[in-house]
């Protein structure tokens, strides 16, 4: 393959990696590489042997895994955030990928996430420290 068509694959990678929350379809971003949309599809899958989509789905799954781990979407939530545009065909890529449900993820990465040692005392109340380092002005 010529070098100039592996440039237009990672402009056409960073495009969708930028473009990741929106209903971006093939002639979208195979025009980011000037490429046919026929012929972007080819050259993407040899030389990253993944399609376009399988590689945006990717994206959107490892953002959405962010997202629920965080805390700071539900399910629902980060699906659209993401730009999947059904709760269903979310839920199934998702499970698919990842091993469990996005709700199941959630849960079971909230429980075993552990609070960093330099953080414990954000969420300590300063009393507690009061009576464990003998700070009479703490409190």
């Amino acid at each position: 393959m010529h070098p100039q068509t592996y440039r237009s694959l990672a402009d056409a990678r960073d495009f969708m990696r930028h473009a990741y929350g929106r209903q971006i379809k093939l002639p979208d971003i195979s025009a980011q590489a000037n490429l046919s949309p026929y012929h972007f599809l080819r050259v993407h899958k040899l030389a990253y042997g993944e399609t376009p989509h399988e590689f945006l789905t990717r994206l959107r799954i490892e953002r959405a895994k962010t997202l629920l781990a965080r805390g700071s979407h539900n399910v629902t939530e980060a699906c659209f955030e993401v730009g999947f545009s059904s709760l269903g065909s979310f839920s199934v890529l998702f499970n698919r990928q990842v091993g469990v449900s996005p709700s199941e993820y959630r849960r079971l990465v909230r429980s075993v996430v552990a609070v960093p040692r330099t953080v414990r005392p954000l969420f300590v109340p300063s009393c507690y420290f009061a009576m464990l380092c003998g700070d009479p002005g703490a409190g």
